[in-house]
């Protein structure tokens, strides 16, 4: 019995040295045993070493094992039950269910159970509490310890709580994996196999508790005990002497202490340490350079190494990617220049899971065989999203978001037109809960009328009948977990959801991608061992729904894919711990960066670092602080860094790949100390001639796509490129859509007459906001009418929605105020209130399929429609009794036919929210008005530019419709308005009485438009009008009406509003039909087309691409749009009102008899009289 040290600098030959060591012996001693154990990672690579090196290439008498795989084949020998482990799935499992039943016993950890990964820092806790030994009893005992705080102890009694939980559940019946040692420990005298073997631990940078238990049994059995350590070993030194945690091999002199002392205690033999420290070292013997960083890397003092930059090179690049591109054309030159290998080749990531996509991409694009060594996280498998959103389906009563979570995993159908359509219906009709997911749907809504409802309930019909049944099986309160997990098999079996998954990998393999392949592959069997394993766990346990969810979730959170090279010629990818790279010429090492290399190592987990601390100044030993595991990773840098034999690549981003400025780690300077020669490349300066079509192709890419490259004759560099990278077959393609990219050019373009005469007839119907959409941008128009492109429409009220419940509640109130007799001159607030609320209940009660009543919010708005509706309704009444016009109907249905060329036509329909008309002997004046829930100000540029043209069609269609009624009288415009629904708020001022504060808010809620100039008709409008209407947006001063501070025309320019609307309509139906689907959107100051588009993912609109812009609209006054409009050269056509007989004209109005003189329209026209100041000079007022 007997122990040997085997000591020497990363690359001195020790494993190399004993494994030819224990192949020699084992030779000798053919009847023999030995045993090599190694870390679980370094197994595989142990056993091809020993192969390698074995003159038979065998191992024969040989054991390559784990501690773990040493336990199972002890017990193998010993005939003994082999126990059944609790790995991390199963610990992750029974801990989300015990923390469960002992919610009322925890204070600091019941609140977090449901947070995502707190249940795996429980694990992670239990597992460091078994490797070091400590018991639920232990952890009581430290509540009291020396400055161990309230909140320290709670943790500590929470912790205790499900500790001393899970040992009881787990007795007798299950051992977690860090108890399998223990058990080893127990019946190690036993073996045979260990009696007089040879023992060589390699590869380990220290053990843990338990491990040193057993190696102290080893050394009591084995014959020899062989370990190696790594550490620089100078000639006489002491690997025992005392040393402190800031010395790069404390670890290892620990670790050699350790042992001794256990060789000591169990009667073992110590023989003198064998120590690799000739110079240069094995590896390091063609690179001094490097043989000189494995002697001071952090170590002090130190000597300097001048020269080495064939050795060693630091490099910094712009960002992530251009890291990535480097190294990827410094791999190809390596092997095409160079004559390595890839598997010569290797990178190490300080950031590996922020690396490894775009490393995967980099590699395959340029087809650099990859093997990036991690497991790969399954969590967003489709098969565990569709088991997760079934779960949720019954948990949440078939709500929008798991349906459709469930429909679009790709496993349950593969009809996903059908399933848009589905969620087209479902948002709209607000499906929601199973009763309306299992009836028939026989509704449909405004906008779906195109879609079949018998195919879409057999559609409907075909996807609920497997979750019927997955809702059957699992009915009641508390089912147990074994019923509802075979209730999921079945579900599953149902689906096809293996041989789904199975064509997914072969899909994937298809394509190059190894690794979702082998995902894809594997992930069925992963699920089905975990319901075994569930069930076995918890199977006659009954759990609610939301219990076994989330249960089943702890053990999805485990669960991942290993990869395994597809082949052995392969640069290998890693990060510092878990990567064991062997026979390595080349390292990359990414991310050098501050904060990356090296890590963070605050501890995220259930206790500070500052309660370690406390716990092991209260000599409770747990796994490494932050500080000491700082110091861990210089040592695991060390060893990573003298990896290579060859060359050592350093580099580091200026900017992270999200754009944030990073500094360059530490290490970088620390180099620079040690080797002063170095000195930083920048990959703009290393990029060298690339050297395949693939990676030419894609850095050359970057330099044609300007325009002035590819499109210059003269550019005979760029054309040569251009013909050699397109004679690649692999890059043709992208090289033709190239050419076409750089030389691409919106050109204005349509669709032709045919083509639109098939999506639109000759008859163009459609309402006047289809006609100033058109005016807006023809494309916008073209997707909407044209291809019917429409927004999903959502169960919820949104804007529109708002502004429809305003117009029905208004109408339905003055439609109830009329079948009640009331009178709006006469009738009470008391009333109105009251027919307010029936109307706003009336409209809600039908609106949208109920939709009012579907929540709290919706029930909230209600009552904000009534609140704003009655203020509506308040202010319109006051309008309508300050004037002598009555409202004569609502919601009026009107059309217009506008004829166009070749018999085709444009023929509009409308609604006119309320017409209101008041009659005299010759005459009936008409005003119509639309509510507006948004804030639309009459503005006559738009109307100009064909965007707001629906008051004056409707207007014409009015007057018509009263002539039609009214023989023999002339009907003649009076105004038309806008009135924006609102309730406005005021500065309340001191001394302000409700009154006053009324009549500001009456002020803001006046009606904006284009009234006619008629005092005549301004006086029936509102009787009162002294000087500012708070009624019309009319102003007079001294009798007269100030053109600043009014908005009117006469009689002659709504007729000429009417035929220049008419005329405009005309233009833009011939444009329509004449296939105009120009991407023309206008601009007026800072409002364009496409400030509210739904269509921009659609249209490519882009100012950067030539061809491309907005049709601004020149700023105009309105004199000079009257002018264009009234068709004048001088734009100074004056009327007054309805009619040119002077017979005929209105009668002037005294405005304050004995105050003001008569003052007539006829004065006015004529220029006889004219205001002083800026009031109407005698030209027409605007």
């Amino acid at each position: 019995m007997g122990l040997c040290i085997i000591a020497g600098g990363s690359g001195a030959g020790k494993t190399e040295y004993i494994y030819r060591k224990i192949i020699e012996l084992s030779a000798k001693e053919p009847e023999g045993r030995f045993f090599v154990v190694t870390p679980e990672q370094a197994t595989m690579q142990a056993q091809k070493e020993i192969v390698r090196l074995h003159p038979n290439h065998g191992t024969l008498n040989i054991d390559i094992v784990s501690f773990e795989r040493l336990a199972y084949r002890i017990f193998s020998e010993l005939s003994l039950p082999q126990p059944e482990v609790l790995d991390d799935t199963g610990k992750n499992m029974v801990l989300r269910r015990l923390a469960g039943e002992k919610m009322d016993e925890l204070t600091m950890f019941s609140s977090h159970l449901n947070r995502p990964g707190f249940i795996s820092e429980i694990k992670s806790m239990l597992s460091e509490l078994y490797q070091y030994g400590a018991t639920p009893e232990d952890l009581k005992a430290q509540t009291a310890g020396e400055h161990v705080g309230q909140i320290l102890a709670a943790k500590l009694s929470d912790m205790e709580v499900i500790f001393e939980a899970f040992r009881e559940f787990t007795k007798e019946k299950y051992i977690t994996l860090e108890e399998l040692l223990d058990v080893l420990c127990q019946v190690a005298d036993q073996s045979a196999l260990l009696k007089d073997s040879t023992m060589v631990l390699d590869g380990y940078t220290g053990f843990t508790p338990v491990q040193y238990r057993l190696i102290g049994i080893l050394l009591k059995l084995c014959r020899n005990v062989f370990v190696t350590v790594s550490a620089t070993m100078e000639p006489g030194m002491d690997l025992t002497a005392e040393s402190d945690e800031t010395d790069l091999f404390d670890m290892s002199r620990k670790m050699t202490g350790k042992l001794k002392q256990l060789a000591e205690e169990n009667g073992a033999k110590i023989y003198q340490d064998l120590v690799f420290s000739k110079r240069p070292l094995v590896r390091f013997r063609n690179s001094p350079a490097l043989d000189h960083l494995e002697r001071t890397f952090f170590r002090y003092p130190y000597t300097r190494y001048h020269g080495g930059e064939r050795e060693i090179m630091l490099v910094q690049a712009k960002d992530p990617a251009d890291e990535i591109d480097f190294i990827t054309n410094r791999i190809e030159e390596l092997v095409k220049k160079d004559g390595y290998r890839y598997r010569d080749i290797a990178l190490v990531c300080g950031d590996l899971p922020g690396y490894g996509r775009e490393i995967t991409r980099s590699f395959e694009e340029n087809r650099i065989p990859l093997f990036l060594d991690e497991n790969r996280d399954v969590s967003g498998n489709p098969l565990i999203r569709l088991i997760q959103s079934a779960l949720d389906i019954l948990q949440k009563g078939f709500d929008y978001e798991s349906m459709f979570r469930y429909l679009r995993t790709g496993l349950v159908t593969e009809e996903t037109e059908a399933v848009d359509r589905l969620e087209i219906y479902v948002r709209a009709m607000g499906i929601r809960g199973f009763a309306k997911w299992d009836a028939a749907w026989e509704k449909t809504f405004e906008g779906g009328e195109n879609l079949n409802l018998v195919e879409m309930n057999a559609f409907r019909e075909k996807i609920m009948e497997p979750l019927r049944v997955l809702r059957e099986r699992c009915a009641g309160r508390g089912v147990p977990v074994a019923v509802v997990t075979d209730a999921l098999k079945e579900l599953l079996e149902t689906l096809g959801a293996e041989e789904k998954l199975e064509q997914f990998s072969e899909r994937f393999a298809d394509s190059g991608m190894d690794r979702e392949a082998r995902e894809y592959e594997e992930i069925y069997d992963l699920v089905i061992e975990l319901f075994e394993k569930f069930k076995s766990l918890l199977g006659d346990e009954c759990v609610s729904r939301r219990e076994y969810a989330e249960i089943l979730s702890a053990g999805f959170s485990e669960l991942s894919v290993g990869m395994i090279p597809a082949g052995a010629d392969r640069v290998v990818c890693g990060d510092l711990k878990r990567t064991r790279l062997d026979k390595i010429k080349v390292l990359f090492f990414l991310g050098v960066s501050q904060g990356v290399v090296p890590a963070d190592h605050s501890k995220g987990g259930l206790f500070t670092d500052n309660e370690r601390e406390i716990l092991k100044k209260n000599s409770m030993e747990l796994a490494p602080t932050a500080r000491e595991e700082g110091f861990m990773e210089r040592f695991y840098l060390y060893l990573m860094m003298t990896k290579p034999s060859d060359q050592l690549i350093l580099s580091y981003p200026t900017v992270t790949a999200e754009g944030k400025q990073t500094r360059p780690s530490g290490i970088i300077g620390e180099m620079k100390k040690r080797f002063p020669d170095l000195f930083i490349r920048e990959t703009e300066a290393e990029k060298r001639p690339d050297v395949s079509v693939t990676a030419a192709g894609r850095a050359i890419l970057s330099w044609l796509q300007e325009p002035d490259r590819l499109m210059d004759p003269e550019n005979e560099k760029a054309r040569e490129l251009y013909s050699f990278l397109s004679s690649d077959e692999a890059k043709a393609k992208e090289m033709e859509d190239l050419a076409k990219a750089v030389a691409y050019s919106y050109k204005k373009g349509g669709i032709g007459r045919a083509a639109a005469r098939e999506l639109y007839g000759t008859l163009l119907r459609g309402s006047v906001t289809r006609m100033e959409g058109y005016a807006g941008c023809a494309y916008s128009h073209f997707l909407n009418h044209g291809l019917g492109l429409r927004a999903g429409r959502e169960y919820e009220l949104d804007l529109s929605d708002m502004g429809n419940l305003f117009h029905q509640s208004l109408d339905t109130f003055f439609r109830n105020v009329r079948d009640h007799g009331k009178d709006f001159r006469t009738i009470t607030d008391a009333e109105r209130r009251a027919l307010v609320k029936r109307a706003v209940e009336e409209v809600s009660a039908k609106y949208r399929n109920t939709i009012m009543k579907s929540s709290a919010r919706n029930a909230y708005l209600e009552k904000k429609v009534e609140r704003i509706t009655d203020r509506t309704v308040r202010a319109l009444i006051y309008q309508i009794r300050k004037g002598d016009f009555e409202p004569e109907a609502f919601e009026v249905d009107v059309s217009t036919r506008i004829p166009l060329k070749d018999g085709e036509a444009v023929n509009l329909r409308g609604r006119i929210d309320r017409m209101d008309v008041f009659e005299d002997e010759d005459k009936i004046y008409v005003k119509i008005m639309d509510y507006k829930s948004g804030s639309t100000s009459f503005d006559l540029a738009l109307l100009y530019h064909g965007l707001q043209l629906q008051l004056v069609v409707y207007m014409d269609a009015a007057l018509k419709l009263q002539e039609s009624r009214h023989p023999g009288k002339q009907a003649v415009p009076a105004g038309i308005f806008y009135y924006h629904i609102d309730d406005p708020v005021i500065d309340r001022e001191d001394g302000m009485t409700d009154e006053e504060i009324e009549a500001g808010i009456l002020r803001k809620l006046r009606m904006n438009g284009l009234v006619n100039s008629s005092l005549d008709v301004i006086r029936h409008m509102d009787r009162e009008i002294e000087k500012e209407s708070d009624v019309i947006p009319v102003a007079l001063k001294d009798g007269y009406v100030q053109e600043l501070k009014s908005s009117v025309a006469g009689g002659k320019r709504f007729a000429h509003l009417t035929d220049y609307v008419n005329q405009k309509l005309r233009e833009m139906g011939e444009e329509i039909l004449d296939g105009n689907v120009a991407v023309d959107p206008y601009k007026q100051g800072n409002r364009t087309a496409c400030d509210y588009c739904p269509y921009h993912s659609v249209c490519g609109f882009d100012l950067k691409t030539d061809g491309y812009g907005f049709r601004r609209f020149k700023p105009m006054k309105a004199q000079e749009i009257w002018k264009e409009i009234d068709q004048e050269e001088d734009g100074e056509e004056m009327d007054s009102g309805a009619v040119e007989d002077a017979a005929d004209k209105v009668e002037p109005v005294q405005l304050d008899p004995g105050k003001t003189k008569k003052k007539t329209l006829e004065g006015i026209e004529s220029g006889k009289k004219k205001s002083p100041g800026k009031e109407n000079d005698g030209k027409e007022i605007l």
